[in-house]
């Protein structure tokens, strides 16, 4: 298949390694880990409290002969979790039909030990019926902007909308992001 893909500034399996994911982005090696495409948008973001736990900018070369999943998916994931995987979901859906997406809060449990993970993410997929072209990641990367751009600063204390998430289980819930939030300050250093 001929087409234009986007350049990947990471393994395959980058984004599912522990070590791979909380980047410090004032470190040029961390930063240029982030798939250049993406790169402004995750630092817009950040400069918003925003605080991305992994990202991929998708559309990256896959088989061709693929009857769907055609095109490789991108996301942002955002730890603690955010309302703001929703947002870009909700103000995107309409605006872009030439891809698909989709946004979530997921509770991992990791490797079954301590690496337990809670986060939203927004998922998007170029659609199989376009063929790979990057006018239609710059036209989508362009109204991601100016989503974030619109976006208020994130909240300080967001244990407030973790609580109504997480419901009766939100002692738990807390403690498994407190620890997380530790464990991945550590992985900045």
């Amino acid at each position: 298949m001929n087409g234009e893909f986007l350049p990947r500034a990471h393994s395959r399996r980058l984004g599912e390694l522990e070590r791979s994911n909380w980047k410090v982005l004032e470190t040029e090696s961390d930063f240029g880990r982030i798939d250049p495409a993406i790169r402004e948008i995750v630092s817009l973001l950040n400069q918003k409290g925003y605080r991305t736990f992994s990202s991929c900018s998708g559309g990256h070369k896959t088989n061709p002969r693929w009857k769907i999943n055609r095109h490789e998916s991108g996301y942002l994931a955002f730890s603690p979790p955010s309302n703001v995987a929703f947002t870009l979901y909700f103000d995107l859906r309409k605006k872009n039909r030439d891809f698909a997406f989709e946004a979530q809060t997921v509770v991992d449990n990791g490797d079954g030990g301590d690496r337990e993970t809670i986060c939203s993410r927004f998922y998007w997929q170029l659609s199989d019926r376009k063929k790979p072209k990057l006018q239609y990641y710059n036209r989508f990367f362009t109204q991601m902007r100016t989503i974030i751009a619109r976006l208020p600063s994130a909240s300080v204390n967001g244990k407030e909308p973790l609580k109504q998430l997480l419901g009766p289980n939100k002692t738990t819930g807390l403690q498994i992001i407190n620890r997380q939030m530790k464990r991945f300050s550590k992985a900045e250093r």
